[in-house]
C-alpha cells in the first residue's frame, strides 16, 4: 500500500514544468544533447526512455488476454477516478466480488466531502459490470449491502450469460485514458452519449455547450485553481500524489505523472532531464495550463448531476456514470479531462468553516442547486495521444 508523506520538496527527482516549457523552444538537436552525461541519466531515472512500459503498466497491456472472473476484477482496477488515488480493496469468493473503500486513499483537503473517492469506487464498480457481460457473465451490483455508513461500497454477483450489450464500451477499457493536453476547435457530436447517459439511475448528464456559458465557466475553473494552490495545505496534499521519477512511479503505481500531463512530445522528453521540481512551480504551472489549455480549448463541458452530492449513494453512482461517459468518450475518439477544482473548493470552504465563494456562481452555470453538480469534466477532440496512468496489480488490491 502506498504511503503519502506530505512535504514541500519530493525526494525524488522531476521537472520544473516551467523550464520544460522554455526548453521545448530549443531545437531537436539541442534538446537531445541534453540526453547526454548528467541529462542523460536523469532522463533516464524519470522515464524518459520508458513511458507505458513495465509493471506500473502491465494491466492495461494485459487486459485483453485475461478471461473470466479475472478480466472482470482487472477492468474495475482500470477504471477512471480522480486524482488516480486508486481508492478501492476488492475481495473476490468465486463469483461474487466485493468492493470496499480504502479510507487510507483519501484526500481529505481536496476531496473533503468524499464525493471524488466514493465516486472512484463507483467507476470500479460500472467498469466491472461493463466487462462482465462481454466476459460471459450477467452482473448484479447491490450498492453498500451493509449501509451507507461502511466501507463496504457494493457487491457483484456475477452468474452465467453475459450478452453483448457493452461490449463496445469493455473494449474501450484499456484504452481510455485521461487527456489533459489541447482540443482542437471542431464541434463536438454529444449524441453518441444518450443511450449511456440513461443507463445508471440517480444520476444524469447536463452539457455545457453554449460559448457564453462555457466561457464564464471557464473563468470560475482558474479561480477554483488559483484557490486550490493559494492553499498551502491543500496544494501540499494534492503535490504528495504526483509521481515524478520512474522509481516513485514504480514504488507507489498510482497518482499522477508527467506522462499524463498532455505534454508535446519534445516538451515531455526535455521535462524529464530537468531538476525536481517545487510544489510552486507545478502550481504555477497548473493555474497557466488551466487558463491558456484546458478552458481555453474545452469543446463542452459535462456535469454528473444527482439529487444530492453528499449522498453516499448519490456519489456512488455519479461515479458508475462518470466511467460510462468516458469509455464512451473513448470509442468515439474524443478526449475527456476530469476537472473538479470548482466543486473541490467548495467542500473544502464549507469543511474549514469559510466563505463559500463558489457555490452560488456554479449553480447559476448549471441552472440548478450547487448541491446537485457533482463531478465535472471537459470534453473534446483531442490533439495528442494521452499517456498511460500507472496501476496497482491485482495482487495488491484483490484478496481472496
Amino acid at each position: 500500500m502506498a504511503t503519502n508523506t506530505v512535504t514541500d520538496e519530493p525526494p525524488e527527482l522531476a521537472m520544473t514544468r516551467r523550464d520544460a516549457l522554455k526548453l521545448a523552444g530549443l531545437g531537436i538537436g539541442s534538446v537531445a544533447g541534453l540526453g547526454l552525461g548528467v541529462g542523460g541519466l536523469r532522463a533516464a531515472t524519470n522515464g524518459a526512455f520508458s513511458a507505458g512500459a513495465g509493471d506500473p503498466y502491465g494491466l492495461w497491456h494485459d487486459w485483453t488476454s485475461m478471461s473470466g472472473v479475472e478480466r472482470v476484477v482487472a477492468g474495475g482496477v482500470l477504471a477512471c477516478n480522480p486524482h488516480n488515488t486508486q481508492p478501492w480493496r476488492i475481495a473476490v469468493d468465486g463469483d461474487t466480488i466485493d468492493v470496499h473503500s480504502d479510507p487510507s486513499r483519501r484526500m481529505p483537503l481536496n476531496d473533503a466531502g468524499g464525493r471524488e473517492h466514493f465516486a472512484g469506487l463507483g467507476c470500479a464498480v460500472e467498469n466491472m459490470v461493463i466487462a462482465a457481460g462481454p466476459a460471459g457473465f450477467t452482473a448484479k451490483a447491490t450498492l453498500f449491502p451493509d449501509g451507507t455508513a461502511s466501507d463496504h461500497v457494493a457487491r457483484i454477483v456475477l452468474s452465467d450469460g453475459g450478452d453483448g450489450q457493452d461490449r463496445d464500451l469493455a473494449a474501450a477499457i484499456p484504452h481510455r485514458h485521461t487527456n489533459r493536453g489541447p482540443y482542437t476547435s471542431a464541434p463536438v457530436d454529444l449524441s453518441g452519449f444518450t443511450e449511456q447517459s440513461s443507463r445508471v439511475n440517480g444520476a444524469s448528464m447536463l452539457w455545457i455547450t453554449d460559448k457564453a456559458v462555457r466561457e464564464q465557466l471557464g473563468r470560475l475553473y482558474v479561480e477554483a485553481t488559483e484557490a486550490i494552490t493559494a492553499d498551502t495545505a491543500q496544494s501540499t496534499e494534492a503535490f504528495t500524489w504526483f509521481r515524478s521519477s520512474r522509481s516513485s512511479i514504480d514504488k507507489h503505481r498510482d497518482g499522477l505523472t508527467l506522462d499524463g500531463q498532455g505534454l508535446g512530445g519534445l516538451t515531455l522528453f526535455a521535462a524529464k532531464l530537468l531538476p525536481a521540481q517545487s510544489r510552486k512551480d507545478g502550481d504555477a504551472y497548473w493555474v497557466k495550463a488551466t487558463r491558456e489549455v484546458h478552458t481555453a480549448t474545452a469543446t463542452a463541458y459535462g456535469v454528473i448531476t444527482v439529487d444530492d452530492v453528499a449522498e453516499r449513494t448519490a456519489q456512488v453512482n455519479g461515479g458508475r456514470l462518470l466511467a460510462r461517459m468516458h469509455l464512451t468518450a473513448t470509442t468515439l475518439g474524443l478526449g475527456l479531462h476530469h476537472m473538479n477544482q470548482i466543486t473541490e473548493r467548495i467542500d473544502r470552504d464549507h469543511a474549514a468553516g469559510n466563505p463559500d465563494v463558489f457555490s452560488a456562481r456554479w449553480a447559476a452555470l448549471l441552472g440548478r442547486p450547487a448541491s446537485t453538480g457533482l463531478l465535472s469534466f471537459r470534453i473534446g477532440h483531442p490533439e495528442r495521444t494521452p499517456g498511460l496512468s500507472p496501476r496497482r496489480s491485482l495482487d495488491d488490491v484483490v484478496t481472496g
